[in-house]
């Protein structure tokens, strides 16, 4: 299970990958996590708890605030049923 870090100052919502957050890039993953997950008529919840993740955590890498590692995307790719390059093809990664 991926943990985040959080901050008790912003309710318990993960802090935002300060260097890399609102690249194009994460931009373009988190979007591509939500286009599958919506397809899929699964619930962020649901993603996340699939995953292994807090679910504050799956919404801020589906608005691109966050830089997850690669076990993390292979983690959420599999939650949604593809792998995880079918995942980058749909985000143009």
């Amino acid at each position: 299970m991926v943990k985040s870090s959080t901050n008790k100052d912003h309710g318990g919502m993960p802090i935002a990958s300060p260097k890399y957050a609102d690249l194009p890039e994460l931009i373009a993953l988190g979007a591509a996590i939500k286009q599958v997950r919506s397809e899929r008529k699964m619930s962020q919840e649901e993603l996340a708890h699939q995953a292994g993740i807090d679910r504050s955590y799956a919404s801020s890498i589906e608005r691109g605030r966050q830089n997850p590692g690669i076990v993390l995307i292979l983690q959420l790719a599999a939650a949604l049923g593809i792998s995880a390059s079918e995942l980058m093809e749909r985000a143009g990664l």
